[in-house]
Parts: C-alpha cells; sequence; structure tokens
C-alpha cells in the first residue's frame, strides 16, 4: 500500500527502491543539486562519503574537509556544525583556496565525482 498524488508516491518508491538497490550514486543522480539552497545539500549529502580524502586531494590543496576548514579559521566536526559557520566567509574561504566558487560547488562537484564512482 502506498500513496499516489498524480504519480508522485510511485516517483518517490522508485527513489528510495533505487537508494536500496544501488545505493546514494543513483540518488545523486536524480537530485537537483544545482537547485537545492546549501543547507538542504547538507542535510542530503553523505559528507563523510562525498568529501574524501581522494575527491580533496583531486580537486583542491588539501587532504581533508577538516584541513580546509581550519586553513581558514573555521571548525566544525559535524553536519550541523558545518551548516552554523558563516556562509559568506565558509565560500570566500573555498573561493580563494581551490578552484570552487563557493561550498554549495565544491559539494555539487562531489557529488558528481561520487556518483561517477559508484
Amino acid at each position: 500500500m502506498g500513496f499516489n498524488l498524480g504519480g508522485l508516491g510511485d516517483k518517490i518508491q522508485g527513489m528510495v527502491g533505487s537508494l536500496k538497490d544501488s545505493g546514494v550514486g543513483e540518488l545523486l543522480q536524480k537530485l537537483p543539486l544545482d537547485k537545492l539552497p546549501l543547507d538542504q545539500l547538507l542535510e542530503k549529502l553523505p559528507l563523510e562519503q562525498l568529501l574524501s580524502s581522494s575527491f580533496l586531494q583531486k580537486f583542491t590543496p588539501f587532504s581533508s574537509l577538516k584541513e580546509l576548514l581550519q586553513s581558514g579559521g573555521f571548525a566544525a566536526g559535524s553536519t550541523e556544525e558545518l551548516k552554523t559557520l558563516p556562509q559568506d566567509e565558509l565560500d570566500a574561504h573555498v573561493n580563494k583556496t581551490t578552484s570552487f566558487g563557493s561550498l554549495k560547488d565544491l559539494l555539487i562537484k562531489a557529488a558528481e565525482f561520487y556518483a561517477q564512482r559508484k
């Protein structure tokens, strides 16, 4: 049993089924990441998997998220803490120290990188 609002229920069930069958990679390909606000991205994406040392070393001068944050004078040990950091300052730091214009841009690229590897 389920719900169906013009097919929405079937789509949601399909996405949940895809997540169970294929994992996060397929779900990431279906989410409109560039349309989501940063706080929603942080809630939906598994940061520990996305911002892996292999991704960070390939696309930034850093080997960990902790190192990236510390180099800008930030500290966050969880997604919740990361969401509380001053967004404009964090974006400026990411823009200054990486090839990305903002943390959101970095997360979108990380999601693409993760989805391609899965």
